[in-house]
């Protein structure tokens, strides 16, 4: 009977520390992302990383994948264009959205570059602000074009740059 309670008791104990071990390994992962105001997409872009810079390496290449993902739709912007624009608007338009696109790829491996040499806090968060589509959305609004995929990416984005900053603010915390 005693060899039972013990290996009960036993049982217990290991289950107790398993469980204590992974609210730890998932508090770590929730701590980068205390202030963020969508935790949900932060807790994903850290995908469980355990110090800071892991966490914002895990969500910068997040990010990457996701305008990776989107680059069809930047190609596809010029040939969704009314026909009745002026070429010259149309060639406008392309360029400030590849303009746009390329500075989100640009600024988040700049930040990549930073999250790895340690370079300075400020200039990290400056290219994260950076990390955004609206100059495309604003130059089609600009010429009465409207197109839902390119509006949701940008939503995207601004989602994305805004748990990028919580994260980097993290910093301070941990």
């Amino acid at each position: 009977m005693a060899l039972k309670n013990n290996i009960s008791f036993s049982l217990a104990l290991v289950a107790t520390a398993v469980v204590l071990f992974a609210a730890t390994a998932n508090c770590q992962a929730t701590n980068h992302c205390a202030v963020a105001a969508d935790k949900a997409l932060c807790v994903t872009l850290v995908k469980g990383a355990k110090t800071w810079p892991e966490a914002m390496t895990n969500a910068l290449q997040a990010t990457l994948q996701k305008a990776n993902v989107a680059k069809s739709v930047v190609d596809g912007i010029p040939e969704k264009l009314s026909p009745s624009l002026e070429p010259q608007s149309k060639e406008s338009i392309k360029k400030t959205c590849q303009d746009a696109y390329k500075s989100i790829i640009d600024n988040s491996k700049e930040c990549l570059g930073y999250v790895k040499n340690g370079d300075p806090f400020s200039s990290l968060k400056t290219y994260l602000s950076s990390i955004g589509y609206t100059d495309c959305v604003d130059g089609l609004n600009d010429f009465g074009e409207s197109l839902p995929e390119v509006s949701q990416f940008s939503t995207d984005m601004r989602k994305f740059a805004n748990t990028l900053l919580a994260i980097a603010d993290s910093k301070k915390k941990n």
